[in-house]
């Protein structure tokens, strides 16, 4: 059904470039970096259990795809296209009465289909200001478990909250445009999701210590939510339009 699903999606930014021979379309590519930041509760989380300590690190990830604009007006359009967003993040655990510190690293992806609403200032000939907000739509690949790198006995499993899910999306750019060459941008985009994406399980069993191993279908089970919000640079260019 996902696969499916992600086909669909794929054939979404083609169908509508199969279209561009009109000149109010415009296809493109972006590559967006995760900035790892604690501005909208896009940093770590710890938490604390028994003698258990835990923080949850967001790391670089990044987002790349293509993006498909279509001009409405003179100051606005709309864009949509598909990504592949990596998400990483790392657990790290320390219980100094059992002589346990540790980390461990894992990555949760998505394919992002952003519909967004963009609207654009001239601020010389050939530099524009633009401002974008919009839903993004998310369909989580799988869930995931990783464990220590020092010790097999300490390991994690994060679960989804649903296989599909919707965050908000805004960003601020500027771009350079050229009739030649293309269109060459440079902006900030906020990804917050309307709910927590993820819960993070940690867990420990070395056959004389255990800590949530009924993780994550018992009782009284310990997670930390993953919220989801990033902060990305983004850079696109956007090829010439056909003549």
């Amino acid at each position: 059904m996902t696969k499916s699903i992600v086909i669909s999606l794929l054939l979404v930014p083609f169908l509508l470039v199969g279209q561009s021979k009109t000149e109010n379309f415009h296809f493109g590519l972006q590559f967006k970096p995760i900035i790892a930041a604690a501005y909208f509760d896009a940093g770590d989380e710890s938490a604390q259990w028994e003698n258990y300590n835990f923080e949850l690190s967001p790391r670089f990830g990044q987002s790349l795809g293509m993006i498909v604009r279509y001009h409405l007006s003179s100051t606005f359009s709309t864009e949509t296209g598909l990504n592949l967003v990596n998400r990483r993040y790392q657990l790290s655990v320390d219980n100094s009465d059992i002589g346990l510190q540790d980390l461990s690293n894992f990555t949760l992806r998505s394919y992002e289909l952003p519909i967004q609403i963009l609207s654009y200032v001239k601020v010389s000939d050939k530099y524009y200001l633009n401002a974008a907000f919009g839903n993004s739509f998310n369909i989580f690949a799988s869930d995931v478990i990783s464990f220590g790198e020092e010790n097999p006995f300490f390991f994690q499993s994060t679960s989804r909250r649903k296989r599909t899910q919707s965050a908000l999306i805004a960003n601020l750019g500027m771009e350079y445009r050229t009739l030649e060459k293309g269109i060459f941008y440079l902006g900030f985009s906020l990804h917050r999701p309307w709910k927590n994406t993820a819960r993070c399980y940690p867990e420990f069993d070395d056959g004389s210590n255990s800590f949530n191993t009924q993780a994550p279908g018992g009782n009284n089970v310990k997670y930390m939510d993953i919220s989801g919000n990033y902060l990305t640079l983004d850079l696109r260019y956007f090829f010439p339009q056909k003549k």
